[in-house]
């Protein structure tokens, strides 16, 4: 995968609702959440973001059905979602779509859960999932700035571990800002000029106290 920096900031504003599915996993998107029970991996307490902290709802997926845009799709996501155990629906037309989602939500007994539908333009399909959802404590986040790979060995050494992948303070920024370097053999020196330059832009000068944290994966 190699290694990918990203500048998050907290946000008053509610994040894309799929991403609230993923609080407390290893994956995150442009957008999500945090909450005070699941909160790990930072180097800061979960009050460190107390401007942004508030009630936010927290999904409980009850089950998923994936629609295929169309039969000639069918053969293709059947078997990107092969190991998922799911119920697939092939949409012809929205009148068909709405009946037979409407005849699966009765047959289950899914009338009155939520609702959320993921739709990728490029992909051959959307997932809806249907889910429960209460209050939590936690804060909204939102991608701010990115860095992949381009750093040297000191930023290795000194970020990537394991019981630490949230860096939250000023201090943080500064030194990885000082491990920015060349990486490829191609990299000229004006290469590493410019990627200095966005990563200052996008992480020194953007950077916010009790808002910002820089997640590192690898």
């Amino acid at each position: 995968m190699g290694l990918d920096i990203t500048h998050y900031k907290a946000t008053l504003e509610p994040c894309e609702p799929h991403t609230l599915f993923l609080i407390g996993g290893q994956i995150y998107s442009e957008t999500g959440a945090e909450i005070r029970e699941k909160f790990d991996g930072f180097n800061v307490d979960f009050d460190h973001f107390q401007k942004y902290i508030q009630k936010i709802e927290v999904p409980t997926e009850v089950d998923s059905v994936i629609i295929i845009k169309g039969a000639e799709h069918l053969a293709e996501v059947k078997e990107g979602f092969a190991s998922r155990e799911t119920t697939f629906i092939v949409k012809e037309n929205e009148e068909q779509l709405q009946n037979e989602l409407r005849n699966f939500e009765k047959r289950k007994g899914y009338q009155h859960l939520k609702k959320d539908y993921h739709d990728l333009s490029y992909a051959n399909w959307i997932v809806l999932t249907y889910y429960t959802s209460e209050k939590k404590d936690g804060f909204y986040f939102k991608t701010v700035g990115e860095q992949r790979k381009g750093m040297n060995r000191k930023f290795w050494k000194k970020f990537c571990k394991e019981e630490t992948s949230h860096f939250a303070l000023k201090e943080n920024f500064d030194e990885a800002y000082s491990y920015v370097d060349k990486y490829w053999d191609s990299d000229t020196k004006e290469i590493v000029i410019q990627r200095k330059a966005k990563f200052k832009k996008e992480f020194i000068d953007n950077f916010e106290l009790g808002a910002s944290f820089m997640f590192v994966s690898y």
